[in-house]
């Protein structure tokens, strides 16, 4: 008689309902708590981004020495043809 009666039945549908949700969240949460934790994709996420940005703050900081160099050369390049173009105005006029 109580497989007929509508309210268990009813009763029934909606244990059956949570018991799945309940499943689903238990399944979300192993999920979550496998990203968050120290080995798991979002903190690996972190430490190749962090890895990607200090190779390129390596790249910046070597480019940045190397401008400074190619703007010492070039400064001293000008410095010896000024004083080369200045000289020669300086000729002896007698």
């Amino acid at each position: 008689m109580t497989e007929k009666n509508p309210d268990i039945l009813e009763q029934n549908k909606r244990i059956n309902e949570l018991t799945r949700r309940v499943g689903r969240l238990e399944e979300n949460m192993e999920t979550l708590k496998h990203a968050i934790e120290p080995d798991g994709w979002i903190s690996n996420a972190f430490d190749a981004v962090e890895e990607h940005l200090t190779e390129h703050d390596r790249r910046f900081d070597k480019l940045e020495r190397k401008i400074d160099h190619n703007f010492a050369e070039l400064r001293s390049s000008l410095n010896h043809i000024l004083e080369h173009l200045t000289k020669l105005s300086d000729l002896p006029e007698e």
